[in-house]
Order: structure tokens, then C-alpha cells, then sequence
């Protein structure tokens, strides 16, 4: 494997914390790992292995901002704040800081070209599932998860860990859920279990909620899943668990 010449991970926050990294090694080749996602980094919807290359020209940026001199960044955590990382391959270093922090020049510009790579890797998927909503009916929903990329994995949904929120709406919602809302949402009655899947192939799981009232409403699923990629030799991209958000459903109760 070619040597790392750089990373950075979102980590942290509020509950459902995030957990995204990516890395970039000095062959070109970008690798990413987006379990829950961090707040405007990438789709509520997905998690998983991604990987791309980046050109001749954008690796030689990338080497001349990791070469910058740069200040020791570890500042203190603030609280319900999450935190970036940011490694520099050649001797180990690490910074750190949080998400009200602005960190110097050039590291800011490293960074912003590194969340960026991150959420551009996301077209390129290895291993990953998407979660879609459906309401069949106001009592029923149905959470499918696909299988994305090019390699096989393994899907565990726990017992108790599809959820939804229900609020009333006057015109068809549109906008995704943010992760924040599954502190607002409400367990679904609906059978946990794993699946190996294949890429391409689809598990739903159907769930029973309760009818809200009479009117327009907006509903989102929510689902804590773990994912296990037999085909990875790296720990850190082995097994990686997430909190996936999916909608919005219309549904109108008469």
C-alpha cells in the first residue's frame, strides 16, 4: 500500500455523532469512509468505503500545503462541539480542533481542499448502502437499503433501531432530514436483523407506526445500522457503524 500523505476526519457533536474520514496517499489514490455524516459534509442517506484517484496536479497541491510549516493545534474541546483532525503522513503529526475554531493558513486551505476530496469521493462508491422511505400507507413505512459500489457487504439493523418523526406540514415537503431530528423521532415497531448483500441488491424492512392526526404530513425514517466489509483488510474501514436519515414522505390523513 502506498504511504499516507495526509488525512482528515470529522468526528464528534451532537448526538448521532459524526464519524467521516478521508485519506490520501502519495500514489494519488483517495480513500473515504463516511459512517454518520457530519453536518453539510455529505447525504444523510448513505454510508460506506469510497475510493478515487486525484490527478497529477491537485496531488502536487496537496504534497506543497502538507510540506507548509504549521503551528501545534490541539485546542480544547468546547461542548457539543465535534472535532476535526487533521494527520500529516511524515512524522505522525496530528492537529486538532474544533468546529468553532478557524485554524491558520495554509491549514485551513488544506482542510477545505480535504472535505472537499471527501465529499467528491462520495460519487465513488466501494462498499455502501442508501436508505430510502416509502409510506405504503399512514400506519406503514418501509425503510430499503441498496448496496452500492463494487464490493459485497454485510448489514446489521439492531432490534429497535428504525425510528421516524411525523409533524404536521401545509405544502409537500422536499428538503432531506437533517441527523439532528432523530432525537425527535420516535421508535417504529419493525424486526431488526443482518443481510449479506451484493452490490446492487436491496433489504427492505417494513414498520408499523401510529396514524397521525387528520391533515398534511411530513414524515422521515431514521435507521442505526453497522456495516461489515468482508473484502477490506484495513481495521478502520472493516466494520463501521452510522445513523442513516431518509425522506421526507408525504402523507395526507383523512
Amino acid at each position: 500500500m502506498s504511504e499516507l500523505l495526509v488525512s482528515f476526519a470529522a468526528a464528534g457533536g451532537a448526538p448521532p455523532a459524526s464519524h467521516e474520514l478521508v485519506r490520501v496517499f502519495r500514489d494519488g489514490r483517495v480513500r473515504a469512509l463516511a459512517a454518520t455524516a457530519w453536518p453539510g459534509l455529505g447525504p444523510v442517506t448513505e454510508a460506506g468505503v469510497y475510493e478515487r484517484e486525484v490527478d497529477a496536479a491537485a496531488l502536487a497541491e496537496l504534497e506543497q500545503l502538507a510540506a507548509e510549516p504549521v503551528s501545534e493545534l490541539d485546542d480544547p474541546l468546547q461542548p457539543g462541539s465535534g472535532r476535526f483532525v487533521l494527520h500529516l503522513g511524515d512524522g505522525d503529526r496530528r492537529l486538532r480542533w474544533d468546529s468553532f475554531t478557524t485554524p491558520p493558513e495554509p491549514l485551513a486551505t488544506l482542510a477545505a481542499r480535504l472535505r472537499a476530496l471527501l465529499g467528491e469521493a462520495r460519487a465513488h462508491p466501494v462498499a455502501a448502502v442508501r436508505l430510502e422511505l416509502e409510506a405504503p400507507s399512514a400506519v406503514e413505512l418501509a425503510y430499503t437499503f441498496t448496496a452500492l459500489g463494487r464490493e459485497p457487504l454485510t448489514l446489521t439493523v439492531p432490534e429497535g433501531a428504525l425510528r421516524a418523526r411525523a409533524v404536521a406540514t401545509t405544502a409537500p415537503p422536499a428538503d432531506p432530514p437533517p441527523l439532528a431530528w432523530v432525537r425527535e423521532a420516535i421508535p417504529v415497531a419493525a424486526d431488526g436483523g443482518s443481510a449479506e448483500l451484493a452490490p446492487g441488491e436491496t433489504w427492505t424492512l417494513t414498520a408499523a407506526t401510529i396514524a397521525p392526526p387528520p391533515g398534511l404530513h411530513r414524515i422521515d425514517g431514521f435507521a442505526r445500522i453497522a456495516l461489515d466489509l468482508a473484502g477490506s483488510a484495513d481495521p478502520a474501514e472493516a466494520h463501521l457503524e452510522a445513523t442513516l436519515g431518509a425522506g421526507p414522505v408525504a402523507v395526507e390523513v383523512r
